[in-house]
């Protein structure tokens, strides 16, 4: 697949992504060596598909990247987007606050108790 990509940059000059139909490549966007699905590879070559993945700082930012970009593509950038991007950054911040308030303390300070 990788090989497809490297080939159609070098004839038209523009990526489009592998895996989204019709989406272009970010100009600086690394993709990992091996780009199948982890649900098409045999158990056999799990190994040799995670020893391609990049697991540097920076592999792990263009990772974060894709992954946005395949979440906007999926909920955002739609024809007619529905309630899911909402509902989802509903749950996200909900799950967020709860989480800062867990880790200030502040829950543990909001317990009533019998004697202060």
């Amino acid at each position: 697949m990788a090989e497809k990509v490297a080939e159609t940059v070098a004839r038209n000059g523009i990526a489009l992504h592998p895996k989204y139909y019709g989406a272009k490549l970010e100009a600086g966007m690394k993709l990992p060596g091996d780009t199948r699905l982890f649900r098409d590879i045999k158990l056999c070559e799990v190994p040799q598909w995670i020893m391609k993945r990049n697991f540097t700082p920076l592999g792990m930012w263009f990772w974060v990247k894709r992954l946005k970009w395949g979440w906007q593509s999926k909920y955002l950038h739609v024809r007619a987007p529905k309630g899911h991007y909402y509902a989802q950054l509903a749950v996200c911040l909900t799950i967020g606050f709860y989480l800062s308030e867990y880790i200030d303390g502040g829950i543990k300070n909001e317990r009533h108790r019998k004697y202060h």
